[in-house]
């Protein structure tokens, strides 16, 4: 929050007079409108939600509570229909044996119950599957067990020990019909099922009204609809097709409904946009009643009213901009002027000025001052130019001096070539390794060298201090080979290493474990020189960081070499710029870190 604050106050000391006059408008008018559109419509989407909670509630109710009704007129029918123990008697017995009965039997017992089945308006049709061998499949209520078959149905079935609903039958004459089934038995033995059909514009006839008064009250986003969702798949039971339906609506849904609670309310995101609804589960037929409603057509008409209100405000003060602009160039045309010309120093033209006026107003005195501030601020960047020109070159030549070095080199190898001679192999490949050191810092063809130059020559040098001064100095390099290809300034690291075994060997101890790493944080790259040393103390710390970032009153130089941090940090910043640099982090006895923060671009290495 702060920081917003701190930005915005930069931003408008920035501002023109007439931006200003319509920002402080803005916060006068505008804001205070904003948070009172926020809370009425904070009001009002919760009104509505509530209504539409119950709204909801009460469509699901009516939608379960008449198929309830439904399932038990068909459960009155069952049981009277189950009650006529000489149709059942016949059915189970031996129908081959007398024609007569057969007749008598059709125009009695199957006439009754044609009559009890018929008599109930919802009911379309019903049929018997009997297991009795001598059945005449005469009459198109009375089937053979065979037309059925289901074992896994008939295990559900038995378990269930009453009548099973299904929103669609187990049968091929069943199929797109709602049945119900119940076993059929005679005193105690188990004869037969029985399958009552009802079609499904009649049982969920409360649903079709449900949706047809939506469908009317709708304007082609969808306003209401009401469906019944299976209890174990999760699947569309009914209606099977609504083209008003997105297919990802439906695919979501079954990760909302919930076995407990068996009533809740929900929210859902598609493709299409956000949905809210409410859902009841219905035991008798294993099903869920499901009321959607696209939460635009809920709160769509607030959004757009309070879109409609700021659209307003937005133009009145965009008119009074265009006041206050009109205003401000007719008024200080000459103020105008002078900002256009500070924005242009500001671009870095400092060759601009403003006409100059003898004995004018305050305007005028200003513009005076203006173009003074101009020509000394010239002189003091071409002065501070020189300085630091001439600072640069001194360094550089101070890093870049040599020795004659093909003498020192021969020198060097008649030496080692003496040693070899002896015998005294340790002290010749020490007189390599120093050679290599001196090459190394002696040769300046380029003031960049690849990492892995870098690193070979800090691995030469902990080998020589290790050698003369008989430290236990262990080196360890986690880089990876696209890292050891990267060009970095020369001995921008191997000055780290020196000060961590100069300063940072624990008094009394020869040993340090130094590791150099490197993290890769976008395009910049941030090789550490990690040691396990004595560490710096808060006072010396508090030294390093004045001398780092320009703060010290004289120069701080660590390393006997002269070639410090403060060497590298400079190095650095000339090479990449000020947001580059070293970065330092120690505890006292513990460890000290030195962060090299440089650009780094990936070398994209092509392959066959």
């Amino acid at each position: 929050m702060g920081r917003a604050y701190r930005w915005f106050r930069r931003r408008y000391r920035k501002m023109g007079l007439a931006t200003k006059i319509v920002v402080n408008l803005t916060v006068i008018i505008l804001i205070p409108a904003l948070i009172l559109a926020g809370i009425w419509t904070k009001n009002e989407s919760q009104q509505v939600y509530e209504r539409a909670y119950l709204q909801g509630f009460g469509t699901v109710e009516r939608v379960t509570a008449d198929m309830a009704a439904g399932c038990v007129l068909i459960e009155n029918t069952v049981l009277a229909a189950l009650s006529q123990r000489d149709f059942l008697s016949f059915c189970d017995g031996d129908m081959y044996a007398d024609g007569l009965k057969l007749v008598k039997f059709s125009q009695t017992e199957l006439r009754n119950m044609n009559y009890i089945i018929q008599s109930n308006s919802l009911i379309d049709s019903a049929s018997f599957y009997f297991f009795n061998e001598q059945l005449y499949e005469i009459w198109d209520t009375i089937y053979s067990y065979d037309r059925f078959q289901n074992p896994e149905f008939m295990a559900r079935l038995h378990e269930a020990r009453g009548s099973v609903f299904l929103a669609n039958g187990v049968t091929e004459q069943a199929q797109g019909y709602v049945s119900c089934y119940r076993e059929v038995y005679l005193d105690t033995t188990l004869i037969g099922v029985l399958e009552i059909r009802v079609r499904p514009e009649d049982f969920f006839a409360q649903i079709i009204e449900e949706n047809e008064i939506a469908s009317r009250e709708g304007s082609g986003q969808i306003q209401g609809v009401t469906l019944l969702v299976d209890g174990e798949s999760r699947e569309l039971i009914y209606p099977e097709q609504m083209q008003e339906i997105p297919t990802s609506l439906l695919e979501r849904l079954s990760g909302q409904i919930k076995q407990t609670p068996s009533r809740a309310n929900f929210s859902l995101s598609t493709d299409d946009g956000r949905y809210f609804g409410v859902y009841q589960y219905m035991e008798e037929m294993d099903l869920y009643a499901v009321h959607l409603v696209s939460e635009e057509s809920l709160t769509g008409g607030i959004y757009r009213s309070v879109a409609t209100i700021l659209l307003a405000l937005i133009l009145i003060l965009a008119l009074l901009y265009l006041v206050a602009t009109s205003v401000y160039r007719r008024m200080l045309v000459r103020l105008r002027l002078l900002t256009a010309s500070m924005r242009q120093v500001q671009e870095g033209d400092l060759q601009v000025r403003v006409e100059e006026v003898a004995d004018g107003d305050e305007l005028d005195e200003l513009g005076c001052h203006f173009n003074s501030m101009l020509s000394r601020i010239e002189g003091l960047i071409e002065e501070n130019v020189t300085r630091q020109t001439a600072a640069v070159e001194a360094e550089l030549n101070a890093l870049q001096s040599q020795i004659n070095s093909h003498f020192l080199y021969n020198a060097l190898e008649s030496i080692r070539m003496m040693a070899e001679i002896r015998g005294e192999t340790e002290l010749a490949d020490t007189i390599v390794s120093l050679g290599s050191l001196l090459r190394y810092h002696m040769s300046w063809k380029t003031k960049t060298v690849a990492l892995r130059e870098e690193i070979e020559s800090i691995r030469r040098y902990v080998y020589f201090v290790n050698m003369i001064y008989e430290f236990d100095v262990q080196l360890t390099v986690r880089l990876t080979e696209e890292q050891l290809n990267t060009d970095i300034p020369r001995l921008c690291l191997q000055p780290l290493v020196e000060n961590s075994v100069v300063h940072g060997m624990v008094p009394g101890s020869r040993s340090l474990h130094i590791t150099i790493s490197a993290v890769e944080n976008g395009k910049v790259l941030v090789l550490q020189v990690l040691d396990d040393g004595a560490g710096i103390s808060k006072e010396r710390m508090k030294l390093l960081e004045e001398a780092l970032y320009g703060r010290a009153h004289e120069s701080l130089k660590i390393g006997r070499n002269g070639i410090g941090i403060v060497n590298v940090h400079r190095r650095l910043q000339m090479n990449y710029g000020n947001e580059y640099g070293l970065v330092l982090q120690s505890e006292e006895n513990t460890y000290t870190l030195v962060k090299v923060v440089m650009p780094y671009e990936r070398k994209e290495l092509g392959g066959w």
